[in-house]
């Protein structure tokens, strides 16, 4: 006996129920599936996936027109699931299209971000500098010169001026390292040098010069911060020194006027470094020699005044930039400076306390990008 085909079978099968022939109605859910939406999309988007839909369709209709029903059947079968492919086509399609574009609008938004971070830190960095201006505007603002007053008010305005002059020629000294020609910084300096000799020649005169004291610290303030702005801006880089040197835990650094301040203490032993104090420093070294755009300002400060022919202050500023250069500074890039007992932190006057006064601190200065 001849061995029937499947789809032989299935329309004997549906001729034994009853039903209309299998070829009639796979031709009819062939024509419901092309006109269907799913349909038209994959014709849209899957051209030639649909035409081979298409070119099966009209197969099945030619064999059903030549009395063929087996194979209008299998030819209308084939169309359906190429219309099903075409719309699994067209619908990866769009999903790739639609992937495409949610990934080019992730990465417009992460620029936008990005652009936007660097507006806000530029904004930041501007408010800063707005701050500082209007510090240095409201300094140079003073108000009525001071009048005289009683013995210890003088002597407290008079121990406010000197520290205030040593202030003014640490942030001039810091100028210079930004940028030796800076503009007004000869005479700032000039001014700052002038105010320190009055008050070591006239230390009792009255009244105390604390107004001038004032106006020039202000004044070398001014030439850092336009220095800074001329060179190029801090940019940041401060911040980021300052954060680093935190999060080391080996050190407690602050920021001031002039950049990153680390204070070191019981370094020295007569006008010697300890092999910690030396360690220390060599420590700092390396950390100078990683951020090249940061010049150093190296302060000796002492608990109590020195004599005029003690030379301590001047070897212990000598070793400590020694030992500077040996951990990795640039040498032209390192000044030291000596402040005497003249910016106490602690009351000099309390015999406990006062040791804190003598200290060396290191000074990071933003220099140049």
């Amino acid at each position: 006996m001849r061995e029937l085909t499947w789809a032989a079978l299935l329309v004997a099968g549906l001729a034994a129920c009853g039903g209309a022939p299998i070829h009639a109605a796979a031709l009819g859910e062939a024509e419901r599936v092309r006109l269907s939406p799913g349909a038209r999309e994959g014709a849209e988007l899957a051209p030639e996936t649909y035409a081979r839909a298409e070119q099966e369709r009209e197969f099945a209709r030619r064999a059903d027109a030549s009395g063929d029903e087996v194979g209008s059947a299998l030819h209308a079968e084939r169309a359906i699931a190429a219309y099903g492919h075409a719309l699994v086509v067209a619908r990866l399609a769009r999903a790739g299209t639609e992937l495409a574009d949610a990934k080019k609008s992730l990465d417009d938004a992460r620029a936008q971000g990005q652009i936007l971070d660097a507006s806000r830190a530029k904004l930041d960095q501007d408010a800063a500098e707005l701050e500082k201006r209007l510090q240095i505007a409201r300094e140079r603002l003073l108000p009525a010169p001071s009048a005289a007053t009683s013995g210890d008010r003088e002597a407290a305005r008079l121990s406010a001026a000197r520290s205030l002059a040593v202030e003014a020629r640490l942030l001039c000294s810091a100028a210079s390292l930004v940028a030796s020609d800076a503009a007004g910084l000869a005479e700032a300096a000039a001014d700052a040098t002038k105010l320190e000799q009055r008050l070591k020649d006239g230390a009792r005169a009255q009244p105390a010069p604390i107004d001038d004291a004032t106006r020039v610290r202000a004044l070398c303030l001014d030439v850092l911060t336009r220095a800074r702005r001329t060179a190029g801006g801090d940019d940041g880089r401060t911040d980021a020194l300052l954060s680093e040197l935190s999060a080391s835990g080996a050190w407690e650094p602050a920021r001031d006027e002039r950049g990153v301040v680390v204070t070191l203490r019981g370094l020295f032993r007569g006008a010697r470094l300890t092999d910690g104090g030396a360690s220390k420093l060599k420590e700092l070294g390396h950390v100078a020699a990683a951020h090249a755009d940061f010049a150093i300002q190296v302060v000796v400060h002492d608990a109590q005044s020195p004599a005029e022919t003690d030379d301590l202050d001047a070897r212990r500023a000598a070793a400590a930039l020694e030992a500077l250069i040996a951990g990795g500074a640039a040498a032209p890039r390192v000044k030291t400076e000596l402040a005497g007992a003249r910016a106490p932190v602690a009351d000099p006057n309390d015999a406990k306390g006062r040791a804190r006064n003598e200290r060396l601190e290191v000074v990071f200065v933003a220099a140049s990008r």
